[in-house]
């Protein structure tokens, strides 16, 4: 008879692929005996069955809802403790839970996060935008949230993204769930809510592999959906999103168009600047990515790469942060 505490795997499910159906074979490769996985989804699917672990479908009987509206209906249903968070686009590491779920020995812990890496298989540009991401010149300081490899030690942390997210069930339900409808940037509301409980820890051996959009369109798109969001919420929720991090590619963004608009109107003196200055950043952005053993062409697309992710994340961020009210 087992001793660990059952974890509820909730998987809100949005894009049904056959990638998807991959990746559920791989909870059986879990080294943990108790646990559930539970899929929720809009609309009938057939899933397959897995070996170690019940799977259970969730309809939620209704239309086009959120991954934060998915994730609720599913808290309800849980019979574990433990829920832990995993996107569709995920699959976890088979040290996940063992690696997670002990510390949850320590009463003042109510959530798990880890770091969410490049699947090994992911397409080329997939691995693009998953170099990007890993990049210190695009993700800061936050960057261990993509890379295992940066931060090895423990620490505790104020925000965590819920595609590998792991909290204590009656915390959740304390809290209401997530309580929103946000498409992007749910899990910064929910964190803001159980922080209120105790301590949210980051461990880097707690492992999902988070497959990558496809660079450049829809890794982008996903980016503007981050910078809207974070926009809304800086100056909604300032306790998590009011920091220098999420404001500096708002600097980035002006001085590149202002070094535009200057090397058009003014081409002496500006225009040599401007190149020289652009150049240097390339040059930073190559290097922050090939200094991870990363391939020449691919770190220098992701060079590219960087200054389109600070771009796109810095006008949409001005855009959520002049919304009124944002609902998705």
């Amino acid at each position: 008879m087992t001793t660990n505490p059952k974890v509820s795997i909730i998987i809100p499910l949005y894009v049904i692929e056959d990638r998807f159906f991959r990746d559920l074979l791989s909870y059986d490769q879990l080294n943990y005996d108790n646990f559930e996985v539970i899929v929720v989804c809009d609309k009938k699917v057939n899933l397959p069955k897995l070996k170690n672990a019940p799977l259970k479908l969730l309809l939620t009987g209704r239309r086009q809802t959120g991954p934060a509206e998915k994730r609720d209906f599913a808290i309800k249903k849980a019979s574990g403790s433990i829920c832990a968070f995993i996107d569709d686009d995920a699959y976890p590491h088979p040290n996940w839970l063992s690696e997670a779920v002990n510390w949850f020995k320590n009463p003042d812990i109510v959530a798990i996060g880890g770091p969410g890496v490049t699947p090994p298989d992911d397409t080329f540009w997939q691995k693009i935008s998953g170099y990007v991401l890993e990049s210190y010149l695009c993700s800061g300081e936050i960057q261990y949230r993509f890379y295992s490899g940066i931060l090895k030690e423990l620490r505790f942390v104020l925000d965590w993204p819920a595609y590998n997210l792991i909290v204590r069930t009656d915390v959740l339900r304390k809290v209401g769930g997530y309580g929103s409808t946000f498409y992007g940037g749910e899990d910064t509301l929910l964190c803001l809510k159980i922080s209120e409980y105790g301590k949210i820890l980051y461990n880097s051996h707690a492992i999902v592999y988070h497959h990558r959009r496809d660079f450049p369109w829809s890794f982008l798109k996903q980016i503007k959906g981050v910078g809207v969001h974070r926009g809304y919420f800086f100056k909604k929720y300032p306790e998590t999103s009011r920091s220098v991090l999420y404001i500096l590619p708002i600097t980035l963004t002006i001085m590149l168009l202002l070094g535009i608009i200057l090397s058009i109107i003014y081409p002496f003196p500006w225009l040599p600047l401007f190149l020289l200055s652009f150049s240097f950043f390339i040059s930073l952005g190559f290097w922050s990515i090939r200094r991870h053993n990363r391939p020449w062409l691919a770190s220098l697309i992701g060079a590219f790469g960087i200054i389109a992710t600070h771009m796109t994340y810095g006008v949409s961020f001005l855009k959520g942060l002049s919304t009124q009210n944002l609902r998705r």
